[in-house]
């Protein structure tokens, strides 16, 4: 029979052998992530520039991407030309990009497009700091781990950062997407290619933070109790 001391030995070897497979299959699927994504940017063809008509390219302009037309006009359903003789189709436009182009700056509305840009820029730097700050989680739980310590007081700090920011990232997103289609709506109004700006929350992105914020929480949970125990031996 083993001792009591050889049987909590095994059980954190144990311990540590599950965290070093959950991190093999993490650094996995994260690898694998990676190298799709690189191969569908060699793999993509080029980007269609948008154009303008004849002459016309003023000095200032700008892209508004992804717009969605309005549901109560049908000026955007083509018929498909050059298909096999006796086939027909009808093809309909419900979303696209568009380049408006201005002789002078007052034209277009710089501010909002300056806070689009704004906000962009801090979800770039929000996403990164929230990778970065799960990376060491994982790191510092995985050495701790080593040193019989389950649950770190600065790892619950991080993953709790983590998740704040994933959820100011995602909305500071939409909230960005959103400035753009009002931009545009107010641009095109009045032309057949006026589009609508439907406020749109990505719930899946803020319950992923959530997620996060209730590992930690529970991570919490679970060093009171640790610290409950020591005291008490």
């Amino acid at each position: 029979m083993p001792s009591v001391r050889n049987r909590k030995t095994m059980s954190k070897k144990t311990a540590i052998n599950r965290i070093r497979t959950l991190y093999a299959i993490f650094i996995g699927v994260v690898a694998m992530c990676i190298v799709l994504f690189f191969l569908n940017v060699f793999s993509a063809a080029d980007p269609i520039e948008v154009g303008y008509p004849g002459e016309n390219k003023g000095d200032y302009g700008m892209l508004i991407t992804d717009l969605q037309t309005r549901p109560d006009i049908d000026q955007h359903d083509f018929a498909v030309e050059g298909l096999t003789e006796g086939v027909t189709a009808q093809a309909r436009v419900r979303r696209f990009d568009i380049g408006i182009s201005a002789d002078n700056r007052e034209s277009l509305p710089a501010g909002k497009a300056a806070w689009c840009m704004w906000l962009q820029v801090f979800c770039v730097a929000a996403a990164m700091a929230m990778t970065v700050l799960i990376v060491m989680s994982l790191i510092s739980f995985y050495i701790y781990a080593r040193k019989g310590k389950v649950f770190p007081k600065r790892n619950i700090t991080w993953l709790t950062w983590a998740g704040v920011l994933m959820i100011v990232m995602s909305l500071g997103m939409d909230l960005s997407i959103y400035i753009e289609r009002t931009i545009a709506q107010s641009l095109l109004q009045g032309s057949p290619w006026e589009p609508v700006a439907p406020v749109e929350i990505h719930i899946t992105r803020i319950l992923f933070g959530l997620t996060i914020i209730f590992m930690a929480e529970i991570f919490k949970t679970g060093r009171e109790i640790q610290e409950e125990q020591e005291l008490t031996i």
